[in-house]
């Protein structure tokens, strides 16, 4: 490594080498950006809001980024990198099939929490600009992918009857994301703005496991039966 060159540990997913001053100034561009997404929205942001609430020049925006579209698939790219990374650090060889579930469902909702500023901005983009929504989909794609394989493995294992394991798996990856967007951007419902914690992620993790099982949860078995 070259003296100025930052560690590649540092250096941004796309692979583009930059010394370390570059490092920060790309990260103090992308946090500006998420300042002022979650402040003033996607589509009011202009890249000259950007530049300046990071303290850099207007030029200088362009050697780290084509357009504002580009900064927010850098952030939904992070925010998938982010999901996928705590998901592996979770035990998956657990006994009772519910707790990993739900385990699952903690990570998707506490990551949805935290980058909130970024899936808000997600979902406007994608409402706004198809070249956007398409990346999106392509991001995303990894996720269902696997919630799919998770659903034919319960089927060869006899456990549970999918016949359209893609499109159950689109249902309920839908169902996550659009649950979290509700609750935690959107405002809740009419009747009520917000929503614990423990409460949301059960909720969850109910509706994949008797989507997924066909069945209630095993604590509900036990106890004589679903509510």
């Amino acid at each position: 490594m070259t003296s100025g060159q930052a560690d590649t540990s540092d250096l941004p997913a796309d692979g583009t080498l930059l010394t370390a001053r570059g490092v920060r100034s790309r990260a103090a561009l992308l946090a500006a950006a998420r300042l002022l997404f979650q402040r003033q929205g996607y589509a009011n942001t202009k890249i000259a809001d950007i530049t300046r609430e990071a303290g850099r020049a207007l030029g200088s925006f362009y050697t780290y980024f084509a357009n504002k579209e580009e900064v927010l698939e850098q952030m939904a790219e992070d925010f998938k990198a982010e999901i996928d990374a705590r998901l592996t650090e979770l035990d998956l060889t657990r006994a009772e099939p519910y707790d990993v579930i739900r385990d699952m469902c903690a990570v998707h909702w506490s990551s949805c929490r935290a980058h909130s500023a970024e899936l808000a901005a997600i979902f406007q983009a994608s409402m706004l600009d198809e070249r956007f929504a398409q990346r999106w989909r392509e991001i995303r794609f990894d996720a269902r992918k696997k919630i799919a394989a998770g659903i034919r493995a319960l089927d060869r294992a006899g456990l549970a009857q999918n016949p359209e394991p893609d499109a159950m798996a689109s249902a309920l990856g839908s169902m996550m994301d659009y649950f979290c967007y509700v609750w935690l951007i959107e405002g809740g419902e009419a009747d009520r703005v917000s929503l614990p914690d423990e409460i949301a992620i059960e909720t969850m993790a109910r509706v994949l496991y008797r989507s997924m099982f066909a069945m209630a949860e095993p604590g509900l078995e036990r106890e004589g039966g679903a509510e």
